[in-house]
């Protein structure tokens, strides 16, 4: 990683200035076409990273791994009290 890369220019695009990311990069960065990215200044420059998208509530439910030993019902103790009636 961190390796030394042909200079880019920045080019005009709009109101804005853009740079092309060499395929090399993009594939190390693991950035893809239409991907959503943070843009962040640094100490050091710019930085561009991946932006990880927000799971809607079903699909972390489907996602979630319990730890062993972990109870997986809401209620993971005996009913009390009235609860015990119908």
């Amino acid at each position: 990683m961190a390796h030394s890369l042909p200079r880019q220019d920045l080019r005009r695009w709009g109101n804005s200035l853009g740079v092309r990311l060499p395929a090399a990069v993009a594939r190390e960065a693991q950035l893809h076409d239409n991907q959503t990215v943070e843009l962040k200044v640094v100490p050091e420059g710019v930085l561009i990273r991946p932006v990880q998208p927000r799971l809607a509530l079903a699909e972390r439910l489907a996602a979630y791994q319990p730890m062993p030993g972990e109870p997986t019902e809401a209620m993971a103790w005996e009913p009390l009290g009235r609860e015990l009636t119908p």
